[in-house]
């Protein structure tokens, strides 16, 4: 299995730290950008927080700038196989389109309460064209109406009898 290339954490830089400093300078104006795999999704590596337990869910999605609601969405409940690992992978699936998004990265504890969220910008490249959703061929049902009526005129004569 191929680990993400992109690896995510909820850890605050320090600003007391110079280097750390520094590096947050040049990551803001860094483009995080991932390209979707043949499967039409994107693999993500997040970290685990310190305040992480078993049962909590964190969740990943994937908004485009002008629009309400996600596009992409997916979330993870905790097991203890995360926590002795440390990370969990979040994939996004059916990646359509290429743009840029607004990614918010949330940990939901129990009673889903808000434990830690961040937000960044993304841009997400689509595999050759994209997702396309398969066509599924649904057949037009046949006017039964005249069926239907004459169905209903025999079953009332018959009762009469």
């Amino acid at each position: 299995m191929t680990t993400p290339l992109v690896q995510l954490t909820f850890a605050l830089q320090s600003l007391d730290d110079p280097m750390s400093a520094a590096m947050s300078h040049t990551m803001e104006y860094e483009n995080l950008s991932v390209q979707a795999n043949a499967l039409h999704a994107i693999t993500l590596q997040c970290d685990l927080p310190d305040a992480v337990h078993e049962g909590d869910v964190i969740s990943l999605s994937a908004t485009h700038p002008s629009a309400r609601g996600a596009q992409y969405f997916t979330e993870n409940i905790i097991t203890q196989a995360d926590l002795e690992r440390g990370y969990v992978n979040l994939t996004l699936n059916k990646i359509a389109h290429s743009q840029c998004f607004v990614m918010q990265l949330m940990l939901h504890g129990k009673y889903a309460t808000l434990k830690n969220s961040l937000q960044f910008d993304m841009n997400i490249d689509a595999f050759e064209g994209g997702y396309n959703a398969p066509l599924i061929n649904i057949e037009q049902s046949k006017p039964q109406g005249l069926r239907r009526y004459f169905a209903g005129v025999g079953s009332t004569f018959l009762s009469l009898f």
